[in-house]
């Protein structure tokens, strides 16, 4: 969600009621309308796109604070991908004519949203790029970076100091990038073997995130 003063999150949060789900459950399918907006209070989401053929995408995950849905109560069309809770997840739903009526009387929140729209055009036009010009070992190091950049404290326990501990699955990670589990396992097994990252059942833990970033952005120097 765009970066809003506190005020104005919570005159947003007013308008809303709060809705639990089990790990597994679809807040919303894919083709769904686009009827109200989700904020994570606790839990996850992985918002997974599934193509006309079957095959499925996920296209991120999102933690608490973030907001699922907003681009569908902007422009009324269905929804364009599903969301599926991660473990046990609470979120706040604000349904589309509240959140019209809320950011029309606050010209502050419409350009935070706007910004942040636009934040998200430049991310997809760099993922495009980086899919047609990029090394796979670059794309998922920028990757597991940028999902550590949005790990909250409750997502990233059974970390030691200076790591950040992912709750994410190989084929997660896979689909993300669109590619073969068995390619993203490779990469992450050299990743370990520089000691940059430890794997376990349904997580990477980043180790050495300096080494990760210095490789992902040409300052390799192991």
């Amino acid at each position: 969600m765009a970066r809003l003063p506190d005020a104005d999150l919570q005159a947003l949060a007013s308008t809303g009621t709060q809705s639990r789900y089990s790990s597994g459950d679809y807040l919303f399918r894919q083709g769904d309308e686009g009827d109200s907006i989700h904020v994570i209070v606790g839990g996850g989401l992985r918002v997974a796109y599934t193509s006309p053929a079957g095959d499925e995408a996920t296209l991120a995950l999102m933690g608490p604070g973030e907001a699922c849905g907003d681009l569908a109560l902007l422009d009324g069309r269905p929804r364009s991908a599903d969301a599926i809770a991660i473990g046990t997840t609470t979120t706040l739903v604000v349904t589309r004519q509240s959140f019209l009526d809320w950011v029309s009387q606050r010209p502050a929140a419409a350009l935070a949203l706007l910004e942040t729209l636009s934040l998200l055009i430049r991310r997809k036009d760099e993922a495009l790029a980086d899919l047609a010009f990029v090394e796979l070992s670059l794309r998922l190091a920028k990757l597991l970076l940028n999902l550590a950049e949005k790990t909250r404290e409750d997502q990233g326990k059974g970390a030691e100091p200076g790591e950040t501990r992912l709750r994410i699955t190989q084929a997660e990670l896979a689909t993300m990038l669109g590619v073969t589990r068995e390619s993203v396992n490779k990469e992450l097994n050299e990743f370990a073997r520089r000691s940059w990252l430890k794997l376990s059942r349904g997580a990477v833990t980043l180790s050495n995130r300096v080494a990760l970033q210095g490789f992902a952005y040409g300052r390799d120097e192991t």
